[in-house]
């Protein structure tokens, strides 16, 4: 991990939160973009400690935005939000992770129906973009797509049986056959009366 050249870089948006940066138990990244930088920088806010360790203990200062390879190529290559927030998973961690976006399935069985439908179906799209960039970790990616696939036409199929359900229950028994046509044919010969047809209908 290295700093950015002594050129002038801005400083971060945000102040310095003192309790967030004396934080151990996790590492706090802020992502900024500035118009006039035309690209976006990184700064990390918490766990300076742990990423030093990571680094071949290499410092750096809290207002300094960190070098990544992915901001050092953002206008020239086709860099994605989510390629930095890879590389920044991959410089925490002390072992490289095979997949830096794993699915935690767990997670889905936590939230209710109608809400994990849609949140399988928001994060099968994204994976999806992730595989079609083919990265190093394009194979784990797929494996996760197919586990997710599943579990959301699983899930789709059990939300449309409850709404199917739940339609039925609302509109009611539907009346017996020969009372519906006892009700049109009185309604037609009472030339369309409303009336009629709702008290032939209860007879």
């Amino acid at each position: 991990l290295k700093l950015n050249s002594p050129k002038k870089t801005p400083e971060p948006l945000s102040p310095v939160d003192t309790d967030l940066e004396k934080d151990e138990s996790r590492a706090t990244f802020l992502i900024a973009g500035y118009p006039k930088y035309k690209c976006p920088y990184v700064w990390l806010r918490s766990n300076h400690k742990r990423l030093i360790q990571n680094s071949h203990d290499q410092k750096f200062e809290t207002n300094d935005p960190l070098k990544l390879s992915t901001i050092s190529t953002w206008r020239t290559d086709d860099v994605r939000l989510w390629d930095i927030i890879a590389e920044i998973i991959t410089l925490t961690l002390s072992l490289s992770p095979v997949n830096p976006f794993r699915i935690n399935l767990a997670y889905y069985d936590t939230l209710p129906l109608e809400e994990c439908v849609i949140a399988t179906g928001a994060m099968l799209d994204f994976l999806q973009r992730v595989y079609m960039k083919d990265t190093p970790y394009t194979e784990a990616v797929y494996a996760d797509i197919r586990h997710l696939q599943k579990m959301h036409f699983v899930l789709y199929d059990e939300l449309h049986s409850f709404l199917t359900e739940r339609q039925s229950a609302n509109v009611g028994p539907a009346p017996p056959p020969a009372a519906v046509a006892g009700a049109a044919g009185a309604g037609a010969m009472a030339g369309g009366n409303g009336h009629v047809l709702v008290e032939t209908a209860m007879h």
